[in-house]
């Protein structure tokens, strides 16, 4: 078979120039700088979708590769092919990783959630499809099997990484929201409050998880927000003065 040659469409911009936990990566922000002839092709990509970006790990060599390996180089997880495994030890030295678009000004796309080291070329970038790209037999909430304890906490931080972020998200909203109040009565909004509770106990017990526990959780969030908003309000009214 002819071999194949691909062109980077641009790099990877990252505070992080050698080898780290996916997690922290995953945890900070960083940039793909697409070649500058390309801009066009970015017509349509918009802050807050998710997209695939394949890269190329180039501080792979022949030598590194391993046709099976222990996953995450931890002796404790069971022997794998590495086509079981994120490995990037592979024949094809080719990353998957799916991020979130933050920002894009000109040719440069800031995104969170990005699994590459600083100058990582990129191959190709392509929205990311739940209907196509999440699990074809099952939905990709199912929670799989896993080998070790390792492999668990891993998941589990990954999952944490998500709810942490969905939280911040929630509160730039919460903070938006304070442009249609124009005092504490509607901050506090108790009828709209007590719905929420009692929306979040549902969602709780639907879940198989402590409705008491969820409450406490959210009375403490949603009371560090009113008290944001009352600050906010506060300011405003200032100014206005």
């Amino acid at each position: 078979m002819d071999k194949i040659t691909f062109s980077p469409i641009g790099y990877v911009k990252s505070q992080f120039t050698d080898h780290a936990p996916s997690e922290d990566i995953r945890a900070h922000s960083a940039q793909l700088v697409i070649n500058p002839e390309l801009f066009d092709g970015l017509m349509g990509l918009q802050v807050g979708a998710d997209i695939l970006v394949l890269c190329h790990f180039n501080k792979v060599t022949q030598g590194d590769v391993a046709l099976q390996l222990h996953p995450r180089d931890n002796p404790d997880n069971p022997l794998r092919g590495v086509f079981a495994t994120r490995s990037q030890y592979r024949p094809n030295p080719i990353a998957a990783t799916v991020a979130r678009i933050e920002g894009i000004e000109e040719n440069i796309i800031s995104v969170t959630a990005l699994d590459a080291l600083n100058e990582t070329p990129i191959l190709d970038i392509k929205p990311y499809v739940p209907h196509f790209d999440a699990e074809s037999k099952h939905p990709a909430s199912d929670i799989r099997a896993v080998s070790s304890l390792d492999e668990a906490r891993h998941l589990i931080d990954l999952i944490d990484t998500e709810v942490i972020r969905l939280f911040g998200k929630r509160a730039k909203y919460v903070h938006q929201v304070v442009q249609f109040k124009n005092n504490p009565t509607e901050i506090r909004a108790q009828k709209r409050y007590d719905e929420v509770m009692r929306r979040r106990r549902e969602m709780a017990s639907a879940a198989g998880l402590n409705p008491d526990v969820i409450e406490q959780m959210y009375k403490l969030l949603v009371e560090n927000f009113i008290k944001e908003e009352m600050e906010i309000l506060r300011q405003r009214q200032g100014n206005e003065a």
